[in-house]
C-alpha cells in the first residue's frame, strides 16, 4: 500500500472515528450528564471547549502523522549492539537512557518527538476509535450491553490496548534495528 493511501485511509478513519464517537455522545446525553470523559464529568466542560479541544488534539496527531509519513525521520541508532531498553529510549530521545526516563523526560529534537508522536499518537487514536465505534454499536443496537456496560472497563480496554500497541511498535523497530545493523555488518565484513 502507497504512503498516500495509508495515510489517506488511516486519517479518514480517525475523522471518521472521532466524529461518530461525539455524534453517538450527542445522540445518548446532550446535556454530558451521563458523558464519562474527564472533561465532562471532572472538569464540567460543556461542548464547545471539548470539541475544541478534541478537535485540536485530533489536527495535533493528524499532523504529526503526516510529518512521520512524508518527511522520513530515521529514529534507530547506528550503534550496533544495543539491548531493548537502548534502542528503546534512543528512538524517543536521539540517545540511550533509562526505561523511566520515558517518564519525565522529553526530547530535545522536535523533529524526532512529531516523528515519534506521528506513529504512537496515530495507533493509539486510531485504536480508541476502534474501540469507542464498537461500544456506541453495541450500545445503540443491542440491549444486552447496556446492562454490562462500564466507562471504567472501556478506559481499561483502551489503554491496556495502547500499552500493547506501543509495545508491539518498538518490539517492531528494534526488529528493523536489528536487521539494518545485521546488513551494515554483512556490508562491511564482506
Amino acid at each position: 500500500m502507497s504512503k498516500a493511501l495509508k495515510f489517506i485511509l488511516t486519517t479518514s478513519w480517525i475523522l471518521f472515528s472521532r466524529g461518530y464517537d461525539v455524534y453517538a455522545t450527542y445522540q445518548h446525553t446532550p446535556d454530558l450528564e451521563k458523558e464519562a470523559n474527564p472533561l465532562a464529568s471532572v472538569l464540567g466542560f460543556g461542548w464547545s471547549p471539548i470539541l475544541l479541544i478534541v478537535s485540536l488534539l485530533t489536527l495535533f496527531i493528524i499532523y504529526n502523522y503526516y510529518i512521520a509519513t512524508f518527511k522520513p525521520y530515521n529514529l534507530l541508532p547506528q550503534e550496533k549492539g544495543l539491548s531493548f531498553e537502548q534502542v528503546t529510549t534512543y528512538i524517543y530521545f536521539g540517545k540511550s537512557d533509562k526505561w523511566a526516563a520515558l517518564l519525565y523526560k522529553m526530547p530535545k529534537n522536535v523533529k524526532r518527538l512529531q516523528h515519534y508522536l506521528g506513529h504512537i499518537l496515530t495507533y493509539a487514536i486510531s485504536f480508541a476509535g476502534i474501540i469507542s465505534t464498537i461500544m456506541w454499536l453495541l450500545i445503540r443496537h443491542t440491549d444486552f450491553y447496556k446492562n454490562y456496560h462500564s466507562a471504567a472497563a472501556i478506559y481499561v480496554i483502551i489503554i491496556l490496548g495502547i500499552i500493547g500497541i506501543n509495545i508491539y511498535w518498538h518490539r517492531k523497530m528494534y526488529k528493523t534495528y536489528q536487521l539494518q545493523t545485521e546488513q551494515s555488518y554483512t556490508t562491511t565484513t564482506i
